[in-house]
Formats: C-alpha cells, structure tokens, sequence
C-alpha cells in the first residue's frame, strides 16, 4: 500500500486545512516517484482476477510509452483486482508493434496490449466499451501511479450511487447567469455528493461507468472526430447527459493523485485549457449539437 500511504497522508493533511499539505504533497510525490519503481522489480503476482466484473481501460501514444509501466504495475497491484488491464496503442504509431520490455514483462501479471485505430484520448474507452458491453469500465490516464485501493474506492462509489458514473475528481459546469457558460477554466473543482449533470468527471483520477452509461451516439466515429477528437473528457460527459445519465465524485477532498515525474511536460491539456484552449470553442459547439443537454443542464440549474 505504498502509493496508498503516501497519497492518503497527504489527503488527511489537506482535509484538516493543514497549511503545509502543499509542502507534503510534493514531498510525497517525489517519494511515491522515487520508491514504487524499486519496489516493482521482483513482482511477479498476477494483477487480475478472472471473476471480477471490472475492466481498467487505458492508452498512451509514443512519447510516453517508456514510462507508462509504472502505471500499468500501479493498477496491477490493486486491493480489488480487475478482469483485465488493457492498454490501447494506435497502430499509426507502433507500425511495428515492438513495446519496451518492460511493459512486455507486465503481460505475465495480466497486462494486455492491444493495436486500434487512433482515437486520440477516446481510445481508452472506445474500443474496451465495445468489445465488454457487460462489463464496468474504469479509465486510466497514462502518467498516473494510482493508489493500490483506487479500483475499491470507485466501486464503493458505485455501490453507493448505482446508476452513476463514479469519479474520484470532477469539475462543476458552471452556468454565467444569462443563460450561457462560463469558461472551462473557470469551472470550480467539484467535490458533491448527490449525482448531477453538473458534475464533469475528469479522467486522471479515473472514472467507473457502468453498463450502457453511453448512448450508440458516443461511439460515432465520425462525430467524435468532427466535434471532440482532442476532448474526451467533454464529448463524455455530453453523451452521459444524453443518456439520461449523471455523475458524482466519490471523494470528499480535491486533492489530484500523484503524477510521474518521468512523463514529459506536454499533454492534450497544454491545448485544450488556458486562454487560448480548446475546451470553450468545443462545448458550446456540443452544445448546439445537441440543444436536449444544454436543455438538461438549465432545468437542474434552475432546480438549484
């Protein structure tokens, strides 16, 4: 329970307003970066469990393929073990197929590797939805060391709040008073209870859907690509509000899990946030698409 330990100090400290948590996180984190991969050397347990109902679903692209071992053993190392790890890599890519030895080694604890068509970010969830409809899907960032009980805590969300999607971190969708939205960046951080439409699930805490969270629309390849391809995040939680379907974070303090260290400074959000980001154009183009979730999101507004 290394990560676990060090995370959850840090996430007291926070919770009891300790001036200092800020200090202990980054302690904490170089610790967690400095400590897990030693300790991951010699393992050689299996990470899944052929009755679970839970499959951890993820991608990463090449300039981080020689780090993302580290999450992949973080997620194989889980209190509650799932049915399968699986990591999706485009083709385009790896037109070779070849990964690092190190990733090839975490096949024998249950990691599978499989070749995809390039969806940008939606291929951690695109590709597993559809081939284990029957199945919880829980996506997984690739610069990420989860804490060993991450899949228990989002399953205890889940048992909590049924037809949910479960989050571990979430923005709140905020509306500007006349009618319109206010900018992404300005979306609070979003810790409440009751499941909302409100409540945007942000993927590198994880999130758990459910069977049939997403409606067939979701899968258009074509509209993904036309409205979202660099916005997974956003197209989501447009499809979960089509669905009927709403979301709720399952951790009472904001607090991000710890990233690794090694991962180059660089990532979707480098684009998608900040003055000149993505985020706004895109979701205002959603929302003219698809006018029954602007709808849904003023009525429980107003309900407030």
């Amino acid at each position: 329970m290394m990560i676990a330990f060090f995370y959850e100090s840090v996430r007291k400290l926070k919770k009891e307003n300790k001036p200092y948590w800020k200090f202990f996180y980054k302690v904490n984190k170089v610790l967690a970066n400095g400590l897990f991969p030693i300790s991951q050397c010699w393992k050689k347990d299996s990470g899944v469990d052929g009755k679970s109902r839970v499959i951890v679903s993820m991608t990463t692209y090449p300039a981080r393929i020689d780090s993302v071992w580290m999450t992949v053993s973080s997620l194989l190392q889980q209190t509650m073990k799932p049915y399968k790890v699986i990591l999706w890599i485009a083709e385009e890519q790896f037109a070779d197929k070849k990964i690092p030895k190190r990733l090839e080694k975490l096949k024998k604890r249950g990691l599978e590797v499989r070749f995809c068509e390039d969806l940008k970010p939606h291929k951690k969830y695109y590709s597993a939805m559809r081939a284990y409809p029957d199945y919880y899907v829980i996506t997984a960032d690739d610069d990420i060391l989860y804490p060993e009980d991450h899949i228990a805590k989002l399953w205890q969300g889940h048992k909590e709040n049924p037809e949910a999607i479960i989050c571990n971190w979430s923005h709140q969708i905020t509306f500007d008073g006349q009618g319109g939205f206010l900018p992404y960046d300005e979306w609070i951080d979003d810790t409440g209870v009751i499941p909302a439409y409100s409540t945007l699930a942000v993927g590198c805490n994880g999130v758990l859907y459910p069977p049939g969270s997403l409606p067939e629309e979701a899968f258009s390849k074509h509209k993904i690509m036309e409205y979202a391809l660099n916005t997974d995040d956003l197209w989501l939680k447009c499809m979960e509000i089509l669905h009927g379907k709403k979301a709720v974070n399952c951790n009472e303090t904001v607090l991000i899990y710890f990233n690794l260290l090694s991962t180059k400074k660089s990532g979707l959000w480098k684009s998608n946030t900040g003055h000149r980001g993505n985020n706004d154009v895109i979701w205002n183009q959603l929302m003219k698409v698809y006018p029954e979730v602007y709808r849904r999101l003023l009525e429980e507004q107003a309900d407030d």
